[in-house]
């Protein structure tokens, strides 16, 4: 027997095995979902997959937290059932009123998608106040816009710094940003310079562009048009089209690199491709003057950036 066939038939068993196990005429929760776990990760089929979500199913209307909050993601995600996003919600609130942090935090972010975000604000302040980092950020956007809630950008600076200091890139950008343009607050270039490079180490893109920025106009910091360069390219790796567009700038000025018309346009047709008004304003602008040379090479060098840029 093949080593596949081997580890196929280990893993059926294993399913088996969870299925067939005896239980109390009350169904211990704990062990339906432990076993439904172990089903799940063993699964190398759909159908061993579909046996484990129904032992976690039992688990969950068993009344286990963790099992209805899994079932829940279940759900949302289409792995051993159906894909289906109002049971998923189902299960998440089930868990949510019951006190469950994650599921009250996924409650939250389900009902952002409505007109109405008073009560995702509700189940997100809740997350929050059980240290769910995630919900901090999501509540710390409502406060900051006034959505569902009472803008109050003192209170969204308050909870971006929580969640920054447990290393969450996108709210120490958006900090960086509160800073910087003193909004909830005094404003602190020295500080927001820090976060902006907390966050472009994470590999956040709008905050590598930022930083490029603050590294080409020397505010804050040292000119570096180098250093603005590598951010940059980082950032434009990762599709962000601001970056993109900027990077075309840098090439077809020579500012930190070589000049290359036919990199620059490249960049710059990139960004125009995803529909970046400020990057298709400038390719009708442009675009005619090249020649076909140019035209031609940059066309090539956008291939491979692509490819690049998709392998990533």
């Amino acid at each position: 027997m093949a080593i596949s066939q081997i580890g196929a038939v280990a893993a059926a068993l294993c399913v088996l095995l969870s299925l067939t196990k005896p239980v109390s005429a009350a169904e211990d929760a704990v062990a339906l979902y432990e076993r439904g776990q172990t089903a799940l990760t063993e699964a190398t089929q759909e159908n061993h997959r579909r046996d484990g979500a129904q032992l976690i199913k039992r688990a969950a209307e068993a009344g286990h937290l963790p099992a209805q909050y899994y079932l829940g993601f279940l759900y949302g995600e289409g792995l051993g059932v159906a894909r289906d996003p109002k049971r998923a919600l189902h299960w998440f609130r089930r868990a949510a009123e019951k006190g469950h942090a994650q599921a009250q935090y996924a409650v939250g972010l389900a009902l952002l998608r409505q007109p109405d975000k008073r009560e995702a604000a509700r189940w997100l302040r809740q997350a929050t106040d059980q240290g769910i980092v995630d919900a901090m950020f999501q509540l710390a956007l409502l406060f900051e816009k006034g959505e569902g809630i009472e803008a109050d950008e003192a209170e969204a600076r308050r909870l971006y710094r929580t969640a920054a200091d447990e290393k969450d890139a996108a709210a120490a950008f958006n900090l960086a940003l509160m800073l910087d343009e003193g909004r909830g607050g005094p404003s602190d270039l020295n500080t927001a310079i820090g976060l902006y490079i907390q966050a472009a180490q994470a590999a956040l893109p709008a905050a590598q562009h930022a930083l490029c920025e603050l590294l080409l106009d020397g505010r804050g910091v040292s000119q570096d048009p180098k250093n603005a360069v590598g951010w940059c390219l980082a950032a434009a790796h990762q599709d962000h089209a601001p970056a993109q567009l900027l990077l075309a700038t840098l090439y077809a000025l020579g500012r930190g690199v070589e000049p290359d018309e036919a990199r620059a346009a490249a960049w710059l047709s990139i960004a125009a491709a995803q529909g970046y008004p400020p990057a298709k304003k400038a390719r009708e602008a442009l675009e005619p003057a090249l020649s076909s040379d140019v035209r031609s090479r940059a066309r090539d060098i956008a291939k491979t950036l692509k490819a690049e840029i998709s392998a990533r």
